[in-house]
C-alpha cells in the first residue's frame, strides 16, 4: 500500500489546496482505488487532503464539504473539468464505506447500508 505524508508533495501544489491541513505525521494512500496521476497531473496532494478531511469525519454536511473541496483541489492540480468531475462522482458514490461517521450521524440512505454491509462483513 502507498504511503503518502506532506514531505511528498510539491509544495507548489501544497499552498493551493483548500481545507484543514493535515499534520505532518499523516498519512494517506493517496488517491484509493483511483490513479495518484492522470495525464502528467499529479493528483495525490488533493486526494491527501481529502483523505484528512474523511479521517475527521462528522456528518453528511461534512462529507459533502469535503468531496466539494476535492473537486475543487483536483481543479486545482490542474485536472479538466471532466476528470475532476468523473473523481467527484466516484468519491460521492463510494466513499461512504470509508468516512469516519460520529454516532448517530450514519445517513438513512439505503444505498449507503449496502454499501457498508459489503465492506464490513464481504471485504472485497
Amino acid at each position: 500500500m502507498i504511503q503518502i505524508t506532506l514531505a511528498d508533495l510539491p509544495t507548489s501544489l501544497m499552498e493551493q489546496m483548500e481545507g484543514p491541513v493535515p499534520p505532518v505525521d499523516f498519512i494517506s494512500n493517496g488517491c484509493s482505488y483511483s490513479l495518484d496521476q492522470w495525464g502528467g497531473v499529479d493528483l495525490r496532494p488533493a486526494c491527501h487532503w481529502h483523505d484528512y478531511a474523511y479521517q475527521q469525519g462528522g456528518c453528511k454536511r461534512d462529507r459533502a464539504l469535503a468531496d466539494a473541496a476535492l473537486y475543487r483541489n483536483l481543479r486545482r492540480c490542474d485536472l479538466g473539468r471532466f476528470m475532476a468531475n468523473v473523481y467527484y462522482r466516484r468519491v460521492r458514490l463510494f466513499g461512504v464505506v470509508t468516512f469516519n461517521w460520529k454516532p448517530g450521524k450514519v445517513p438513512l440512505n439505503p444505498w449507503h447500508y449496502l454499501l457498508l454491509f459489503f465492506n464490513r462483513y464481504l471485504q472485497w
